[in-house]
C-alpha cells in the first residue's frame, strides 16, 4: 500500500503538534480511572471487593482493563473524522491524484489512532500504578502478560477506528459522523463487562454484553492484571476472547481495504 507510511507521519504530526488534543485524550482516562474508580468502593459497606469483581484486590483494578478498552474505543471511532476534514479541506482531492492506493489514505489513519492510542495505555497504566490505592498488579504478571495487554487493546482500537473510518469514507458532513459516534458509544460501552462483572448485571443485558467485542477486550485484559500466572480455565477464556478478536480484526482488514479502493471520491 503505496503511501501508508508518510500519510501516518503527516497524521500523527498533526496530533502531537495540537498539544491541547494530545493532553485531552491522555487526562480524559485518568479522570476516569481516578475519580469514577475511587468513588465506586463497595468496601465501604463491609463488603470485600474480591467477592463482586472477580477477584480484584479494588475496583480501580477491575476497572482497568475496562478503562484501557474503552480508550480503544472512543479513540477509534474519531478516527474517521479526519477523513472528512481532508475531503472539506481539498486534502482528499490532492491524495487521489497521487500515486498512491486509495485505501493508505484510509489505512494511515487508522494506523495513527492504534499508535496514539498505544501511547495513551501507557501513560494510564504508569499513572494507575502510581495514585494511591490504585492498580495492584498480580505478581505472576509477565511479559506475555503484558502482550495479551496490549495486544486486545490495539485489537479493538483497530476494528472501531476501521469500522468509523468505512462510515466516514462517504459523508461529507461531519455532524452526521458525530451524531453516529453518539448514538453508538454508549450502548457499547455500557451493553459489556467494561464497568461492571456480568454478575451484576440484568440476566439480559449480561447476554447481550457476552458477544460484545467491547467485552472481549476487557476481560482479556482484566484476567491477566487480576491474576498474571492464568489457570487452564482462564488461559482458555482468554485465548477464545483473543481468537475473537483477531478473526474480527482480520475481517475488517479486508472489508476496509475493498471497500475504501472502491468507495473513496473526490
Amino acid at each position: 500500500m503505496g503511501g501508508l507510511i508518510p500519510l501516518t507521519i503527516r497524521d500523527l504530526k498533526r496530533w502531537y503538534r495540537n498539544p491541547v488534543s494530545a493532553i485531552v485524550g491522555v487526562i480524559q482516562p485518568i479522570f476516569w480511572i481516578v475519580l469514577f474508580g475511587s468513588a465506586f468502593d463497595i468496601a465501604k459497606f463491609g463488603v470485600r471487593s474480591a467477592f463482586f469483581f472477580e477477584g480484584a484486590p479494588d475496583y480501580i483494578t477491575y476497572l482497568m482493563g475496562g478503562i484501557l478498552t474503552i480508550i480503544g474505543l472512543f479513540t477509534g471511532m474519531f478516527s474517521g473524522v479526519n477523513i472528512i476534514w481532508d475531503r472539506r479541506l481539498g486534502i482528499l482531492q490532492r491524495f487521489l491524484i497521487a500515486p498512491i492506493n486509495r485505501s493508505s489514505i484510509v489505512f494511515s489513519r487508522i494506523l495513527s489512532s492504534v499508535v496514539r492510542i498505544l501511547v495513551q495505555v501507557v501513560i494510564l497504566f504508569v499513572v494507575g500504578l502510581l495514585i494511591p490505592d490504585g492498580l495492584k498488579v498480580a505478581k505472576g504478571f509477565d511479559i506475555m502478560d503484558a502482550v495479551i495487554l496490549v495486544s486486545a487493546v490495539l485489537m479493538i482500537s483497530f476494528i472501531f477506528s476501521s469500522l468509523f473510518s468505512i462510515i466516514a469514507v462517504r459523508m461529507t458532513k461531519m455532524e452526521s459522523v458525530f451524531g453516529i459516534v453518539n448514538l453508538i458509544n454508549l450502548p457499547l460501552m455500557f451493553a459489556s463487562y467494561a464497568m461492571f462483572p456480568p454478575d451484576l448485571m440484568a440476566n439480559w443485558l449480561s447476554n447481550v454484553a457476552k458477544y460484545n467485542p467491547i467485552s472481549w477486550s476487557a476481560q482479556s485484559v482484566r484476567l491477566v492484571i487480576i491474576n498474571g500466572s492464568l489457570s487452564a480455565s482462564q488461559a482458555h477464556s482468554v485465548l477464545m476472547y483473543m481468537i475473537g478478536l483477531l478473526v474480527l480484526s482480520v475481517f475488517m482488514l479486508l472489508l476496509t481495504y475493498i471497500l475504501s479502493e472502491r468507495e473513496i471520491r473526490e
